[in-house]
């Protein structure tokens, strides 16, 4: 048995590291970079990339080698794209990455109403929401068939979130999120499963755990089934 201090992440905490990175991400907002919308092909571009509010990009085999900021109202859907650096979105409408594309370092939203990774796509940092602002039973967090190489975490946010045959070699942890439903089901997590102080229905099972899984002050209680643990299962 091991004691928690909840909410708590494995570095810093989910809203410094989200705040920090976007703001960060605005202060660096200069003329050398790309503002992109519509679709754009497979071209290499060398710069940071901007999607302008209110407006969509589609990412159809391009290659990013600086990050991709996504801003107010805006989305980005990618299709075997590479992102070399982060995406970051404040205030945006979704992020949809699919089709194996590739992100070098972090999947980040504040504010944002889905993030979603999918159909094959490989994270090479952190995927984390804070604040999600989805209806319920809308898409809020969707991580399904994919790898991160980080954490997955969710954090005080409002919407769907439901994540799927993945392998997540961080840990995955639910904190605080105001209405579900949420699905966590058939993953294979190098680090620790938490799910704590959630609010909605939640589904737990069929993962296989390498640290913890831990589940504390959910109502209502998730159902919690048919997980390996290796670590310790703590389910209140």
């Amino acid at each position: 048995m091991i004691t928690i201090n909840y909410p708590r992440f494995n570095s810093a905490p989910l809203h410094s590291i989200l705040s920090c990175a976007l703001l960060l991400g605005s202060a660096s907002l200069a003329e050398a970079d790309v503002k992109l919308k519509g679709v754009v092909g497979a071209k290499i571009i060398d710069d940071d990339v901007v999607i302008a509010r209110n407006t969509t990009c589609v990412l159809n085999g391009t290659v990013i080698k600086g990050n991709v900021r996504v801003l107010e109202g805006a989305k980005l859907v990618t299709y075997k794209a590479r992102i070399v650096g982060n995406v970051q979105a404040f205030d945006a409408n979704r992020v949809d990455l699919r089709e194996s594309s590739r992100v070098g370092g972090d999947v980040q939203g504040e504010g944002t109403r889905s993030i979603i990774v999918r159909g094959g796509t490989r994270v090479g940092g952190n995927v984390q929401l804070k604040d999600a602002a989805a209806p319920s039973r809308v898409n809020a967090l969707v991580v399904i068939n994919s790898i991160v190489i980080g954490d997955v975490q969710a954090e005080k946010g409002a919407g769907r979130l439901d994540v799927s045959n993945n392998r997540i070699e961080g840990n995955l942890q639910f904190v605080e999120n105001k209405r579900g439903p949420y699905l966590i089901r058939n993953n294979r997590i190098d680090g620790d499963l938490q799910f704590f102080k959630n609010r909605g229905a939640g589904t737990i099972t069929g993962n296989r755990v390498e640290g913890n899984l831990q589940s504390k002050e959910n109502t209502p209680r998730p159902t919690v089934s048919r997980n390996t643990v290796e670590g310790d299962l703590e389910v209140e």
